[in-house]
């Protein structure tokens, strides 16, 4: 039984398409890589401060550390969105140099995709409908352009409709078949 299980699973990911993946500016990588190079003597420092029993300047030397590596982190991991438009789902994952930051986040069974305009923010998110009352926000961006490529490419992806909500009272459904 687990072997069918693990198959199917397999084939429902190499089903997955890939329909975005984060563009890196080359300065992101300039700035990071002083962090990912000061975490180096930092460690060094923290170990030298626990073999000489000053524990607490050692932990204040960890929160630097931490401090440092989430911000280089922040600007080098990737994000990578899979869909299947067999299962209906969408899958996010984030990646460091090649490694796993967390478990995918897999949304099953999406019903069909909204761009929201957010009066309060003055910004566009981007919503996953799971059933008629069950929402998930995914995405947000700045401007309307961007909010709509990034939409259509997932509702094209997942081969679902999508609603144009950007207007209070004035939804407006774009079929499927006029997204490609």
């Amino acid at each position: 039984m687990f072997g069918f299980f693990y198959f199917w699973k397999m084939r429902k990911i190499d089903d997955d398409i890939i329909i975005y993946t984060t563009k890196r500016p080359f300065w992101h990588y300039l700035i990071a890589i002083p962090l990912y190079v000061l975490i180096v003597p930092l460690l060094y420092k923290m170990v030298e401060l626990f073999y000489d029993r000053k524990g607490l300047n050692g932990l204040q030397f960890i929160v630097t550390m931490f401090f440092v590596l989430v911000c280089a982190a922040g600007l080098t991991f990737t994000k990578r969105i899979y869909t299947n438009s067999k299962f209906k789902d969408i899958r996010f994952n984030f990646k460091l140099f090649g490694f796993r930051l967390m478990k995918d986040v897999v949304f099953e069974n999406i019903r069909y995709i909204s761009v929201h305009r957010n009066n309060r923010d003055r910004d566009f998110e981007i919503k996953i409908w799971l059933t008629e009352t069950k929402k998930e926000t995914i995405s947000i961006f700045f401007d309307l352009e961007s909010a709509f490529k990034f939409a259509t490419n997932i509702a094209v992806g997942l081969d679902i409709n999508l609603l144009d909500a950007t207007e209070k009272g004035n939804f407006k459904w774009i079929e499927k078949e006029n997204l490609k």
